[in-house]
């Protein structure tokens, strides 16, 4: 309980047991800043705010009182002696000293407190047969071996400021996995800021890498900082780097050499402090031997690579993932119930090939929750009409006998064999090419491709 000897006399109402009490004992850092709030209430001061500050959290509660612009708003910072944790309480008014003593102890019992569940979250103790619980890291949930290696890699790159280069298909969690390398450095309190390079022409995508000078084009009436500058002391996540073209590779190259800017249309260069991470779903390596990609660039960028795995190599976390993305569906779609799902149902998702991963599993239990509706029931027969598998073959598999035919090369076979399995997974989907790329975890337009080439090396182009 939180001492009160800077408890005053008069009509003030002393901090209750049952919030105190509560607060030693949450189980979440959300429960930790209900029940501060629920204190600060029951002294009779006017919340207005109180954020978490620590590297790896993010979390604030807010009062659901409506700011004025003209109130006065008082901050107070608490932090814990030789930890990691502070908590920022910013408060309408300004209470008088006694008060705010004794909010002054409660914050330090809910630091404390949050500063222990952080650190449990880092260091899990030992569960079951020796083995230890993966890392917990926001958005990232599973405890499979393919997710324990990439959340301590994780951890691992968020001790250093090196660049990162996180590879992995569309819908494995890439920038997810940037966040969290970001948020768990020393760099969380500075900005993160991501950026699709895909999404932008070239020029329009240096000017906001970069930044411009007044006057350096049609429309440029002012100076603009540029995203590099504007993530200074802080991490810039560059989206999609195997899209950007070989004149803005240049470029990207001397940021990471000389770690310094020159906006467009400027003489002087400006002097940068961000780290990079980098992610692609492209095998930049390939690109680099096909004269695609910078070779030096990808060897800046390549200091320390992450891997996603796609869904289908961790298909054990699917049940979790499920309860997961159900409990945020309830929320998004204002469920006062959750969705259920059947048994049968989620063991049939758990043998899908998921060719759009984590990413392809949100979207289609977002569908099916909307139509089970609140409080409803998704069941076998939805999600067989998703993912085209039956009860009685759910596992997908499908078994085809190969010959190798006389005076066959082995290259030569295996195209031929690739014609042939198309052909089986095609038919078994209806004969729709769509549905064979969905089962065969391949892009239709790539699939396509990959099929011609294999036709014209067997029959030559006929």
């Amino acid at each position: 309980m939180v001492p009160n000897h800077h408890q005053s006399k008069g009509d003030m109402r002393p901090v209750t047991v049952r919030p105190l009490a509560r607060l030693a004992r949450s189980a979440s850092v959300e429960s930790v800043l209900g029940d501060l709030a629920e204190i600060a209430a029951g002294k009779g001061i006017d919340l207005h705010s109180i954020r978490v500050v620590r590297a790896g959290l993010d979390r604030e509660f807010r009062s659901k009182e409506p700011a004025i612009a003209t109130e006065r708003v008082s901050e107070l910072e608490i932090g814990v002696e030789g930890g990691q944790t502070r908590l920022v309480l910013q408060l309408r008014g300004s209470p008088d000293d006694a008060v705010k003593f004794e909010i002054e102890d409660a914050a330090h019992l809910a630091a404390h407190r949050i500063e222990l569940l952080a650190e449990r979250r880092l260091r899990p103790e030992r569960a079951g047969k020796g083995r230890e619980l993966s890392p917990v890291i926001e958005g990232l949930i599973g405890d499979s071996e393919p997710m324990r290696r990439i959340k301590d890699a994780i951890i691992t790159a968020a001790r250093c400021s090196s660049t990162v280069l996180i590879s992995g298909e569309s819908g494995t969690g890439k920038e997810i996995a940037a966040r969290a390398i970001h948020h768990l450095s020393d760099r969380a309190k500075e900005p993160f800021i991501p950026v699709n390079c895909g999404a932008f022409v070239e020029s329009l995508l240096e000017s906001e890498l970069f930044g411009y000078a007044k006057g350096a084009f049609t429309g440029a009436t002012v100076n603009r900082k540029g995203l590099f500058e504007a993530a200074n002391r802080g991490t810039i996540f560059l989206d999609e780097i195997g899209e950007t073209t070989q004149g803005l590779q240049v470029r990207l190259l001397r940021v990471l050499q000389e770690r310094k800017v020159r906006p467009v249309g400027a003489h002087d260069e400006r002097d940068v402090d961000v780290r990079v991470i980098a992610a692609t779903n492209r095998d930049l390596s390939r690109e680099v031997s096909e004269k695609r990609f910078r070779h030096d660039l990808y060897y800046r960028l390549h200091v320390l690579p992450l891997r996603m795995p796609p869904l289908r190599q961790h298909q054990a976390d699917i049940p979790l993932l499920i309860r997961h993305f159900l409990d945020l569906l309830g929320q998004r779609l204002s469920f006062t119930t959750r969705p259920e799902i059947e048994e049968d149902a989620v063991r049939m998702l758990c043998r899908y090939h998921w060719p759009g991963n984590v990413r392809e599993l949100e979207t289609m239990l977002e569908r099916l929750a909307a139509c089970a509706g609140e409080g409803g029931v998704i069941t076998v027969g939805q999600v067989q009409a998703e993912t085209f598998l039956t009860q009685k073959d759910a596992s997908g598999d499908i078994e085809y006998v190969a010959v190798l035919r006389a005076g066959e090369s082995l290259d030569e076979h295996f195209k031929r064999q690739e014609l042939a399995l198309y052909k089986i997974v095609r038919d078994s989907v209806g004969g729709n090419h769509s549905r064979a790329a969905r089962r065969l975890g391949v892009e239709r337009t790539a699939l396509y491709h990959r099929l011609e080439r294999a036709r014209q090396q067997i029959f030559g182009g006929n």
